[in-house]
């Protein structure tokens, strides 16, 4: 028998890294006994409204499943396959613009699967490190895309090795540690640590 637990959590930069768990669901939080082996359809909606605005689908990610940890950007219903580990899902969504030529970015733990409050990233400045603008990034989550800039992630947080940068909206970049902020961009700027990816 494992407990799955699902919660479905509205991303607010106003409350990210430092200032407080992003855990709590916007809608009523799922959480079942399941026997082994019996796989579990999670539901995902490519928008959903919360507090008046329309929030849209980023990713899943679920931590535990038979096949370790799992992350996926498609708007669509995900199986869970269900074993002896309890199991922990995590479904993201984003308001369409967390503000004008700003990149909202943070860390999450695959493993886990749950954002993490350590430092994952490093602001490169003519390929050296800004020691100023790192601190300030990884504090704040926010990056200023007035000026075009680099993102390093970090070889591992929590011990945990770096896998994939995801921006929304954007492409994937795996493997890569390196991140391009373009001019004016905005959007999110997601580092994913861990996993099977």
């Amino acid at each position: 028998m494992a407990t799955l637990t699902v919660n479905y959590i509205a991303y607010d930069k106003a409350r990210h890294r430092r200032n407080g768990s992003l855990q709590k669901s916007v809608i009523s939080s799922l959480s079942e006994t399941l026997s082994d082996n019996e796989d579990y359809a999670v539901s995902v909606v490519p928008t959903l409204e919360h507090e008046g605005k329309v929030l849209h689908f980023a990713f899943l990610a679920a931590s535990g499943t038979t096949e370790g940890s799992l992350l996926s950007f498609n708007a669509a219903p995900q199986n869970i396959p269900v074993g002896e580990a309890d199991i922990r899902v995590t479904v993201v969504y984003l308001s369409e613009n967390p503000g004008k030529q700003t990149v909202v970015t943070d860390a999450f733990n695959l493993d886990k699967a749950d954002f993490t409050n350590s430092d994952f990233m490093d602001v490169l400045a003519d390929s050296h490190v800004d020691e100023s603008k790192t601190a300030t990034a990884n504090e704040s989550g926010t990056v200023s895309s007035e000026n075009p800039g680099t993102l390093k992630a970090r070889d591992s947080v929590d011990g945990t090795p770096f896998s994939v940068w995801k921006s929304f909206p954007g492409e994937s970049t795996f493997g890569n540690k390196e991140s391009l902020v373009e001019q004016s961009q905005n959007g999110y700027l997601f580092a994913f640590y861990g996993g099977n990816n």
